[in-house]
């Protein structure tokens, strides 16, 4: 991480209080309120995940998600206004509100978008990937997913098909250890996930995903085989959901105090913070002030967002491809 320009790492910084500060937004104002249609599933614990790996593609790459998308979208590019309007069901929203929160996509950026079936957008990836090849385009296919894809056959169809077409695709898990509700211990036989790469001749390889550092290296690396050698790669980022799989999750499945201990020795916000500290990159008083500049875009994109028409009811026959 020091060895990031200052740049870089306030980038990095930026981005992920965007996150953060957009999830909290949905959880404690549009959730409380019923303004979702449907539910929503927060990336609070997430973040350096999607924020090293997307800064780590080319802004001709592509990128897939699965439902837990808001924080790829946002560390892509997109407009917080328009995400907020999404999931709102508003006219201005990236899909014109008609996707909403597990839908979102965003193809001037790349973002194929959110796929909410679990692994459906891993031999999706692979699709894009072959198609990307034979057009000679050299560009890099990422997909998101969790842990509970990786027991899924789409997973090994997906991983397979890959390695055996030397196909230019990141299969990037974010193993945040409950799937749903069932913990890895239960759920995997093999708990150490990037080792189900080696069945498939693939390289693979495991992250600290609460280090935004640790995956943009990883990431660049694994995009550069890719896009110069046609080789793909399984990496395994371990992170941690810290709040439920969605709003109203009870969270019976773990304690209080395992949630509340991983925040407080592994939020990858705050790790970031302390580190940047340490190395005297940034004083307290600039940390405040990017908070603080951040959660106001981030509340006037909201005011926006809600003050958007809805669509109306004759639009739901348009955008329909036969």
């Amino acid at each position: 991480m020091v060895e990031l320009p200052l740049e870089q790492l306030l980038h990095f910084y930026r981005d992920m209080l965007r996150l953060r500060f957009f999830e909290e937004a949905v959880r404690d104002d549009l959730g409380p309120r019923g303004l979702i249609r449907g539910s929503a599933h927060l990336y609070i614990g997430q973040e350096a995940v999607g924020v090293g790996a997307l800064h780590a593609l080319l802004l001709e790459d592509y990128v897939l998600s699965s439902h837990r998308g808001h924080g790829h979208a946002l560390a892509r590019g997109s407009d917080p206004e328009r995400v907020f309007a999404e999931i709102l069901g508003r006219r201005t929203g990236l899909a014109k509100g008609k996707g909403g929160s597990m839908h979102l996509t965003d193809l001037e950026r790349g973002f194929i978008g959110e796929n909410p079936v679990v692994a459906a957008s891993i031999p999706i990836a692979a699709g894009v990937a072959l198609a990307a090849k034979q057009l000679g385009q050299q560009r890099v296919a990422l997909v998101f997913f969790g842990e509970g894809a990786v027991n899924n056959g789409a997973f090994h169809e997906g991983l397979n098909l890959a390695a055996l077409w030397k196909l230019p695709v990141v299969f990037l898990c974010e193993n945040n250890r409950y799937a749903i509700s069932v913990s890895l211990e239960r759920s995997s036989a093999l708990t150490d996930l990037h080792e189900r790469g080696a069945a498939y001749n693939m390289r693979h390889q495991r992250l600290d995903g609460m280090d935004v550092g640790a995956v943009y290296y990883a990431v660049s690396e694994a995009a550069a085989l890719a896009r110069d050698h046609d080789q793909p790669s399984f990496l395994v980022a371990n992170t941690y959901r810290f709040e439920g799989h969605y709003l109203t999750d009870t969270l019976r499945y773990r304690s209080l105090e395992e949630a509340q201990e991983m925040r407080r020795q592994f939020d990858p916000v705050h790790l970031l913070e302390q580190r940047m500290l340490e190395d005297c990159v940034l004083s307290p008083e600039e940390l405040v002030d990017h908070r603080e500049r951040e959660r106001t875009q981030i509340q006037e994109a909201l005011k926006r967002a809600l003050a958007a028409a809805e669509p109306e009811a004759g639009e739901a026959l348009e955008d329909i491809y036969l």
